[in-house]
């Protein structure tokens, strides 16, 4: 009995060794709020020893733990199903950030109220510390906005790298999946006014659609369908936003200021660095606008204001183009203000 209770004791210790180890990775050292989501999102027998064995394949993996290959590959493909680690063309490797974490473990079918609890939990009461990690680390943002692209005027150039409508119709297949922010929203009671159609609009093209299918949270769709619901997006205000490394796999986010959690740090300046601007940025008519505000409700960057006429705070407008598409004078257009150097691609 006592042995037992002495295994049991260097198994927790184990166990909270570990999450202290990932937590301080993740930038989120102590946090109890975090020791929660892992309990969680690894909670079978195995999964202590496969997280220690990361990153590898099947084959290392098994050496490092000594579980059989024959079950050790369910368990990899469980927690790779539940987000709970990364895994691409055979290899395994922990996710080492939080957002990318959330993103992709609130996706998981499975998920309980009490883990969309957790992490809202988590966001609000670790928000300061979140936003301080960030900005220490100068990580490059890991999506960027790309324009409407009947919004930018006819003297400037929209490249195929930065339009929306192009990386649908380059896509061999494209998923849509709803979004990690909005779904967690809506679970613990916030959202209810978001302008979101109710179709998943966060999109995913090539390997990044086949690895969605895969794990059950896609859904394959036809190109007419995704430009279909592209334009929605664009009735409803959404901000389109891709990977911020141009490469043949995208995925492409549709964002509103209510629910995203990168927006959300910039409209608040705790982190402004979530998302890089488009290449554009909005010119305003002052002599044709009328004041009617349409642009101020429209903006999720919250850059605008309107008294008599729109007032527009340029360090604050990303180029996305919503005020443009519905301004009924068309007193603003966007206009190219950075070179085609400004948007990165993928090293190969």
């Amino acid at each position: 009995m006592k042995e037992k209770s002495e295994n049991r004791k260097k198994s927790t210790m184990a166990i909270r060794e570990f999450y202290e180890d990932y937590a301080t990775l993740l930038g989120f050292s102590g946090s109890e709020i975090l020791y929660r989501i892992f309990d969680i999102l690894y909670d079978e027998k195995n999964d202590m020893k496969i997280l220690k064995a990361l990153p590898g394949n099947i084959e290392s993996i098994s050496t490092a733990t000594g579980i059989p290959v024959q079950e050790l590959e369910p368990d990899l493909d469980r927690l790779w199903r539940k987000g709970g680690i990364g895994g691409a063309f055979g290899n395994y490797f922990l996710l080492k950030g939080l957002i990318i974490l959330r993103d992709m473990s609130v996706m998981w079918p499975e998920a309980s109220q009490e883990y969309w609890e957790v992490w809202e939990e988590m966001f609000n009461k670790e928000h300061e510390r979140h936003a301080a990690h960030l900005n220490s680390k100068h990580y490059p943002p890991a999506l960027r906005v790309l324009p409407v692209q009947e919004t930018v005027d006819s003297e400037s150039q929209v490249l195929d790298i930065e339009s929306a409508v192009k990386v649908f119709k380059d896509a061999r297949i494209i998923s849509a999946v709803d979004c990690a922010c909005r779904l967690q929203a809506k679970k613990t009671g916030r959202g209810q006014n978001c302008p979101s159609p109710d179709t998943p609009n966060c999109f995913a093209t090539n390997l990044m659609a086949e690895m969605s299918l895969a794990r059950g949270i896609g859904r394959q769709i036809s190109l007419d369908e995704a430009l279909k619901r592209l334009k929605e997006c664009e009735d409803a205000g959404l901000v389109h936003m891709a990977r911020n490394n141009v490469a043949e796999d995208m995925v492409m986010c549709n964002c509103c200021a209510c629910c995203c959690h990168g927006l959300h740090m910039i409209n608040d300046g705790s982190y402004t660095g979530a998302f890089a601007p488009s290449r554009f940025q909005v010119r305003l008519d002052a002599d044709a606008c009328t004041g009617c505000g349409t642009c101020e409700e429209r903006c999720q960057f919250k850059a605008i204001t309107v008294g008599d006429i729109a007032e527009i705070d340029l360090d604050k407008c990303f180029g996305c183009g919503n005020c443009v598409s519905t301004c009924p004078t068309e007193a603003l257009v966007l206009t190219e203000i950075r070179p085609k150097e400004f948007i990165r691609v993928a090293k190969r």
